[in-house]
């Protein structure tokens, strides 16, 4: 079984990288390359510089959106500490993306460095991202929608897909993840509840879901400004905002598709067809698509610095376990773990799961009864942990 696992891991791999490759040639054959070099040669980077700077900025906005989800699910995360595990998780996301997506180790991270549960950080996670996803499908819309009326040409269909995909998609997850914690009482079931749990607790109080999505709609259309001015180091004039907007939704979606490693190719594939509807030349297109990619890149670079100065060095072995086993086998205790090192409100959280399924398993009323009160006496544990780390 666990070869077979291997083998389909490394099939997907072998095709993600062959994706990658093809669309790099097919990006590069979309394009003259003399052209390219006219548009490098006029190019102000002062102005490319300031647009990094920018953006860099906004990464801090993105991290306060995500501490804001994470502050209403009691997730006793500072500030500081969820700028840098951010600024972390892209790094990883950019420059280890075989081994794990940078989403995992900022979940990690994150709970590591609170003692909250990791079923619930990646909850968190997963929330935060579904949120500047939907951002940026409203900004799109709104681009594409104004492009409308004056050219029948704009595709809508990629941002109708990805609206589908936000919401359809995230309220299917959160809908069997609590039926399944619900219906069984077990270890697994409390987990998957606690993962649902993490995606919706921010609804629950309107002014904390309003904040997280006025933030995310400040960041979107902050992103669009940002990326129209280094439109116009590129080269790209005369386009307004509503062009930049729909380009950049769709040019997303298209490359958030695992077809190739961090979209590479596909993106700025995309994003060379986009602009053609608009009349912009390939060159300058693409121009504008490797400036977008290396402002990311220089702008995640800090990510590995700040994993060096502040992240618990220990995660490393929780991402190895994690790019091997999957979820599963970072949840599962490891052979030779020193039970003590393990956080108190872990400890507390494993003896419940450990009395639940034997609750489940025996039939003998002397041993449920005293199961039971130990059990009651360690979920009042449980909430005045939790109530502490508040």
């Amino acid at each position: 079984m666990k070869g077979t696992v291997k083998l389909t891991k490394s099939a997907v791999n072998f095709l993600r990288f062959a994706a990658t490759a093809l669309f790099i040639v097919l990006a590069v054959k979309a394009v003259r390359w003399d052209k390219m070099v006219e548009a490098f040669q006029h190019t102000s980077f002062l102005v490319a510089f300031g647009a990094a700077a920018i953006y860099a900025c906004l990464q801090c906005l993105s991290a306060t959106r995500w501490w804001s989800i994470a502050r209403a699910s009691n997730m006793s995360l500072n500030w500081r500490d969820a700028v840098a595990a951010f600024y972390t998780g892209m790094f990883f996301n950019l420059f280890l993306p075989g081994l794990v997506g940078g989403d995992a180790v900022r979940a990690l991270l994150a709970a590591r460095k609170t003692e909250h549960p990791l079923s619930s950080s990646f909850g968190i996670v997963y929330a935060d991202r579904t949120v500047g996803f939907i951002a940026m499908l409203i900004v799109g819309a709104w681009g594409a929608a104004a492009l409308h009326l004056t050219n029948r040409k704009i595709i809508w269909q990629p941002l109708i897909l990805g609206a589908i995909f936000a919401f359809g998609v995230t309220a299917l997850m959160v809908f069997v993840a609590l039926f399944i914690s619900r219906q069984w009482r077990s270890h697994w079931g409390e987990r998957i509840g606690r993962f649902a749990n993490g995606i919706v607790a921010f609804l629950q109080n309107p002014k904390t879901g309003a904040l997280v999505f006025s933030i995310a709609l400040t960041y979107h259309l902050s992103l669009t400004l940002t990326l129209m001015l280094l439109g116009q180091a590129a080269g790209i004039n005369g386009q307004t905002f509503n062009a930049y907007a729909m380009v950049v939704a769709i040019a997303t979606v298209i490359g958030s598709l695992p077809i190739s490693l961090h979209g590479l190719g596909v993106r700025e594939l995309a994003s060379v067809k986009l602009w053609a509807l608009l009349q912009v030349p390939a060159e300058q297109a693409m121009f504008w698509a490797l400036l977008w990619r290396v402002m990311t890149w220089l702008v995640s670079l800090p990510g590995g610095i700040v994993y060096l100065l502040w992240a618990d060095k220990t995660v490393w072995r929780d991402l190895q376990i994690l790019a091997k086993n999957g979820v599963k086998g970072l949840l599962q205790p490891q052979q030779g773990t020193d039970p003590f090192t393990i956080p108190k409100s872990q400890r507390v959280d494993i003896a419940i799961a450990t009395l639940e399924q034997l609750l489940e398993e025996t039939d003998d009323e002397t041993i449920r009864e005293a199961l039971s009160r130990r059990l009651e006496q360690l979920k009042e544990e449980q909430k005045r942990i939790h109530r502490q780390a508040n």
